[in-house]
Formats: C-alpha cells, sequence, structure tokens
C-alpha cells in the first residue's frame, strides 16, 4: 500500500507492504460548512461569554492583537482581515493596533515570514513584534496559586483592548493548544515560562488530550485570567488544513469549543500496538525543527510495542529548533539525569530532550530529513535514511519479516488512543 506522508510544503510516499501492514490511521474528516471567511464572520457575530468586538472597540484605543508564530498553521491570513474591518469601522486605525507574535521562548518572526502569516499587507502596515521572553520590557501581574509569578509582555499589558488569535489542536503536554496559550506561554517573560514548566511538567495529568485535572491547563489558564484578553478568536482546522470552525469570545469558553471539534477529529481510536510505527510530522509549520517535529513521536510512543520502531519523516528545515534541546541531548546519557537536572532548574528545551530521552527507552528512532545525519545520528540517537522505503525495509529486517506495522500521516496532530 502506498502512504503518502506530508513533508514540508510537499509529501514522500512510502510502500508498506500489505502482509505488515495493521492499519494507517486517519483522523476523522469533517466537510467544511461555510468558507474560512464565513466561519470567521459567523463567530465575531455571535462571541461566547462576552460582548462582540463592535462593542468593544472605541475610538482612540490601543490595541494588541497577539497571534501565532511561524511554528504554528493557525491560518492568521483568514482572521486578521475580519478584525481589523471591525477595529476599523469602531475609529481605531492602523497606527493604533500593534501585532505580538506569541513566540514564547522561540525565535523571533523574520519579516518574509510575518507577511505570510499575517497576509495581505498587514506585515508593512502594522507595528509587529516578537516576544523576547528574555528581554526587559515585562511587568509582574500577579502570581498564581501554584506559585508562578506572571510577567506578561508590556506591549500587552499597555494596550486599552487586548485580543487573541490562535487556533486549536492536540498539545502533546498541555493538553491543546489555543486560548490561554497565546498568553503562556506565548507573551511571557522566560522565568515565567520556566516556572510554569517547573511546576507542572512532571506531573502525570499533564498530557495530550486533556483539559480538567491538568495542571499545566490550570495554571496557564490561571495565569491568563491576570491579565485578561478582552476578546479570543480560534479556529479550528481538518487534516486537509481547511477551516471547519470558529469560535469567538472568552478564552477558555473558546478552547473548549475547538477541543470538542478537534476531539471528533483527531481522537482516533486503535485496536492494537505495532511493532514498527510510520509517522510524519503533518508538514509544515509543524516539520520546520526537530523541536516541533518530535511531537509526532511522542504521539505515537502511544501505539508502538516496546522495543519497537518509530520512524519519522520530517524535513527540519531550521535544524533543531533549540539549543538546550541540543545541549542536553549531548550532555546527558539518561532521560532519569535529565530529570534530576530539570528538578533542580528548568530550562525550556531541556524539557524535550527529556521526553526524546525517554521515548528512546520506549523504541528506537528512524528519520528521513533534510537535517544533518551526523547531528541526528551522533547528538539525537536516530538512524537517518534516505527515505521512507528503505527505513521500512530495515525495521522489518530488525522486527522480522512478520512484524506488525501502523502508519500515521498527521502523526503531530493525531492522537491514537
Amino acid at each position: 500500500m502506498k502512504v503518502e506522508l506530508p513533508y514540508g510544503d510537499s509529501h514522500l510516499t512510502a510502500d508498506i507492504p500489505d502482509s505488515n501492514l495493521v492499519e494507517v490511521i486517519y483522523p476523522h474528516h469533517l466537510e467544511p460548512e461555510e468558507t474560512a471567511s464565513q466561519y470567521v464572520q459567523q463567530a465575531l457575530q455571535a462571541p461566547l461569554g462576552c460582548p462582540p468586538l463592535s462593542r468593544l472597540a472605541r475610538r482612540g484605543q490601543r490595541v494588541a492583537i497577539v497571534v501565532d508564530d511561524h511554528t504554528r498553521p493557525c491560518p492568521t491570513w483568514e482572521m486578521m482581515p475580519p478584525v481589523m474591518e471591525e477595529l476599523h469601522r469602531r475609529g481605531i486605525g492602523d497606527q493604533d493596533a500593534t501585532v505580538i507574535f506569541s513566540t514564547g521562548t522561540h525565535r523571533p518572526v523574520k519579516h518574509e515570514e510575518a507577511r505570510r502569516l499575517l497576509g495581505g499587507d498587514f506585515a508593512d502596515r502594522l507595528t509587529y513584534l516578537s516576544n523576547e521572553c528574555r528581554g526587559d520590557r515585562f511587568t509582574s501581574v500577579g502570581t498564581t496559586s501554584r506559585g508562578t509569578e506572571v510577567k506578561v509582555n508590556d506591549a500587552y499589558l499597555e494596550a486599552d483592548l487586548r485580543i487573541l488569535l490562535g487556533d486549536v489542536e492536540i498539545h502533546y503536554f498541555a493538553g491543546y493548544g489555543g486560548g490561554r496559550k497565546s498568553v503562556l506561554p506565548g507573551i511571557c517573560h522566560y522565568s515565567t515560562i520556566q516556572d510554569n514548566y517547573t511546576t507542572n511538567f512532571f506531573h502525570p495529568h499533564a498530557r495530550p488530550g486533556r483539559l480538567d485535572g491538568n495542571p499545566m491547563y490550570e495554571n496557564m489558564t490561571e495565569a491568563a485570567r491576570l491579565a485578561p484578553p478582552h476578546f479570543c478568536l480560534n479556529v479550528v482546522q481538518n487534516a486537509r488544513h481547511q477551516m471547519v470552525g470558529a469560535f469567538a469570545g472568552d478564552f477558555d469558553m473558546v478552547l473548549r469549543k475547538g477541543a470538542a471539534v478537534v476531539d471528533k477529529m483527531f481522537k482516533v481510536q486503535v485496536k492494537d500496538r505495532a511493532d514498527i510505527v510510520v509517522t510524519a510530522a503533518d508538514g509544515t509549520p509543524h516539520d520546520i525543527n526537530l523541536y516541533q517535529a518530535y511531537k509526532a513521536i511522542h504521539l505515537a510512543l502511544n501505539v508502538v510495542n516496546p522495543g519497537g520502531i518509530i520512524i519519522l519523516a520530517a524535513e527540519c528545515p531550521d535544524g533543531h529548533g533549540s539549543q538546550p534541546y541540543h545541549d542536553w541531548m549531548q550532555r546527558y546519557a539518561t532521560a532519569d539525569e535529565i530529570q534530576e537536572e530539570l528538578s533542580r532548574e528548568f530550562v525550556p528545551g531541556g524539557h524535550k530532550a527529556y521526553f526524546h530521552a525517554r521515548a528512546l527507552e520506549q523504541a528506537q528512532f528512524f528519520m528521513v530529513s533534510e537535517m544533518d545525519r551526523d547531528l541526528l545520528e551522533g547528538v539525537f540517537r536516530m538512524r537517518v535514511f534516505d527515505s521512507v522505503d528503505r527505513a521500512v525495509q530495515e525495521a522489518l529486517r530488525i522486527r522480522g519479516r512478520d512484524a506488525s506495522l501502523l502508519a500515521i500521516p498527521q502523526g503531530t496532530t493525531t492522537l491514537p488512543v
């Protein structure tokens, strides 16, 4: 059977023996019932738990619009025009609006990326900035019940009207992306992001597809309430990156509505585990670097047999994507060593090394990528292959010609349960 695996802006084709293939795990498909513009307009007109933007916006206000960065698939370019049109109708000009890319600890967004992400000529017309998390333009707004001091970007706090734009999808320890995640980690200081991880990261309920009882979600939500957005607009996309839902209003109500739609599509029941799992990080932007692409491995662990093999196809044009991730993989041999160090001082990026090292205790990793082979093999302990087919052949040689195999083409967003 030929299985197409998203890879950058294209795809790779894997030729998988029928005798070994147990199942190809695809998300359940939802067909769009409206155009993207219609979904967004309807959400703006019927917000949940707060007045519409048309009543919140007033002439003379300074507006902060927080948007996803280059590592997320959010179609911000579909959301910006109706939001800006509404602001313009209320007398708010381009000069009154600042876009903040919620980069968290990620690198700043480049100008060409900003143009693509925002669409139209917004990157040239509007002031925009990335969250430089180690800078000094942050103010403390309080402390959560779990002891996290919340320092938020001043450009956001100084605005009279604060708007979040984002999308909802599975997240491997925060439950779901979207909603409060635009604030923490999106526009918070490094110390706040670090403490949120330190306090909640190792809790067994900090896992994909869970909100209630997930301390990561609960702490992030409490933090966002200390610097509350006035309005949130989140969208949901299917596996074809078509918009199938949009929700506006209170950021947590929006998140939960979006998560319900995500669950219908991306939580997929699987009959049995397999010896070999072939997966992909769902192409651009999920496979922009290994830091992001690893998430496909993390979800594949749900369905690979102990000692099995996970084959990951991920282009990774930006390389590993995190110096701490690289350094900690190079420095420490085991996940226990990393956990001990993280318990002393949590370093974002080090947490990815912890996940990676722990996963290596459960399975071998094979990789098809544009990343440097020596780096993948020497630092990240992954065997590199020129094609998925060669990786499959080697996996079958190791696990046996009758080994069972599962394929998960949208590995970053599909949660096999």
